[in-house]
């Protein structure tokens, strides 16, 4: 079971699809940071709280995606990951974050987990609409400090009609390449959070399998991943909801999906399953198994119906 746990909506940056709708705040000391906190915390477990969580998680023996907004921004989150990694081997520990800030002691951390995921959509030349200024140049920079300590950064590139071109693609494989980053997962765009109106990023299946066929040819150092929303358009998967992953979101309620949010970041309608850390993680997946339909795999993406 891989389980992805978004701390806390808080982020530095202020992306418009972002799928959690992330709390924009630039650092976590200032005014505006304090206040985003106030905001979020509303909707927030505790740092006891997630501690709970964490050790109900911990005993069951699944993977955790630390994910966010940024999950290593606010203090109680970077102590969550700090006793996280104490509590579970390093094999079981991904992190997904952004490339602001990256401290000596996040970085200790870094190096106590098995994969540390950053998104990268474009290089800094080409123009993307959706991401603010300076955050893929973020990224490129976190990639290139980690990778020399043998820490594994990976990049993920979400596919839409400003990304998907095979020009656009091939120079991110290229600077991946060169920089020695060993994995590249790449993922449709879910119209979901903040960009649950935009459809009109979505392409059509005929060019997500285009892209995916241009992307299977490429033979460098960095090896493609494609993420299960991509696998399903060729038939080679079914949907895993809530039976090989689920999302934990910043107030403990549980998603069977964790890209399946809406504009506030709940869990969209019919995949609320439970809420940790109230309920028994085996009870949440019992019901979503056997009163929900979960059991059955569906041959397409629940969310796209694709």
């Amino acid at each position: 079971m891989y389980v992805i746990w978004n701390l806390t909506r808080v982020c530095p940056w202020n992306c418009a699809f972002c799928c959690v709708a992330a709390i924009h705040a630039k650092n976590p000391r200032d005014a505006e940071s304090k206040h985003a906190l106030e905001v979020s915390n509303q909707r927030q477990l505790t740092f006891d709280e997630k501690i709970s969580v964490l050790q109900i998680l911990a005993t069951q023996g699944v993977k955790i995606d630390f994910s966010g907004g940024d999950p290593l921004f606010y203090e109680d989150d970077i102590r969550v990951l700090e006793k996280a990694i104490t509590l579970m081997p390093p094999e079981r520990i991904d992190v997904s974050m952004t490339g602001s800030g990256l401290t000596k002691r996040k970085i200790r951390i870094l190096k106590r987990v098995e994969t540390v995921e950053f998104t990268l959509d474009n290089l800094p030349s080409t123009n993307n609409p959706l991401r603010p200024k300076g955050f893929n140049v973020a990224t490129m920079k976190a990639i290139k400090k980690l990778v020399p300590l043998g820490i594994n950064a990976s990049a993920v590139t979400t596919l839409h009609k400003h990304t998907i071109g095979e020009d656009n693609l091939l120079k991110i494989y290229q600077w991946l390449c060169a920089n020695k980053v060993k994995t590249w997962s790449v993922l449709k765009f879910y119209p979901v959070g903040r960009g649950i109106s935009m459809d009109n990023l979505v392409q059509p299946k005929e060019r997500y399998l285009e892209a995916m066929q241009f992307l299977s040819k490429l033979n460098g150092y960095t090896q493609v991943i494609f993420q299960h929303s991509m696998c399903i358009l060729k038939s080679e998967y079914a949907c895993h909801a809530a039976m090989e992953t689920v999302g934990v979101l910043p107030d403990g309620n549980v998603s069977a999906c964790a890209w399946a949010l809406n504009g506030q970041c709940s869990p969209m309608s019919s995949f609320s399953i439970g809420k940790l850390p109230e309920e028994s993680f085996d009870d949440i997946l019992k019901r979503a198994r056997q009163e929900m339909g979960y059991h059955e795999r569906l041959p397409f993406c629940r969310i796209t119906k694709q």
